[in-house]
């Protein structure tokens, strides 16, 4: 059955399937802006249905016809700036490298920088022991692709150890890239200091799953860090401009 917003529900009225209407999609994109913004000024709890249909200019009810909860509201904010953000980031390397995957952390972390508030809520959600399962898989699912296109071209070279598992070893590697970046939020973690934390850090966790040339790979760029710093790290080009 549509909803005001022509939208209709997927099999067993699941998630809702949006046209492209230009009204349509502006109107999505205030909600979701607005969401984001309370996020980052007052935290999820403070987050209503109400609030953000007054934010944005639209009625309840039509929240309701398009997200269904105000979890999947929110799930779909998150998802949809990772996804903007990420579409943007301008790489130099090739997907499936190492070099790519660093180019999207530590792009991202330069992004982090510049909304604090808003990654401390997002990651104080991810991290709660009660978060709604929509929002932790949309902040888990976009860093689990990354890191997951780089381990296939590792385990398809057999260029891990034989006792890994690829996707716990793709797990374990988001895991401590949100643990990294939580700590800096939280302001445990300096703001000149974070990038050069990060890589370092994730690559000597992932050192003890390689082996042959990228083990050499890794271990040469963690002994260039630990003598040149950030200078060690492949320069990030500014994302590229939205489109008009």
């Amino acid at each position: 059955m549509a909803s005001e917003w022509g939208e209709e529900l997927k099999e067993g009225g699941d998630r809702p399937q949006t046209y492209s209407s230009p009204a349509i999609i502006e109107r999505r994109r205030r909600i979701l802006e607005e969401t984001r913004k309370v996020i980052a000024e007052q935290g999820i709890a403070a987050l209503s249905m109400n609030d953000i249909g007054l934010r944005a200019g639209v009625a309840k009810r039509t929240l309701y016809n398009a997200f269904q909860t105000r979890e999947r509201m929110v799930a779909s904010a998150i998802q949809e700036y990772f996804d903007e953000y990420g579409s943007r980031i301008a790489y130099s390397s090739a997907p499936g490298t190492m070099l790519h995957n660093l180019e999207r952390m530590i792009s991202i972390v330069q992004r982090n920088r510049k909304m604090r508030n808003y990654i401390r809520a997002i990651m104080a959600l991810y991290f709660s022991s009660d978060v709604d399962h929509d929002i932790w898989t949309a902040m888990h699912s976009p860093a689990v692709h990354h890191n997951r296109q780089w381990i296939e071209v590792l385990e398809a070279g057999k260029q891990l150890q034989p006792w890994i598992v690829a996707d716990t070893l793709v797990e374990d590697l988001v895991r401590f890239e949100y643990a990294t970046i939580n700590d800096w939020a939280q302001g445990r973690i300096a703001d000149d200091a974070v990038i050069v934390r990060l890589v370092s850090g994730y690559l000597t966790s992932l050192l003890g799953a390689l082996k042959g040339a990228a083990r050499k790979e890794v271990e040469a760029l963690i002994k260039d860090i630990a003598e040149r710093g950030m200078e060690a790290l492949p320069a990030i080009q500014p994302p590229r401009a939205v489109a008009a």
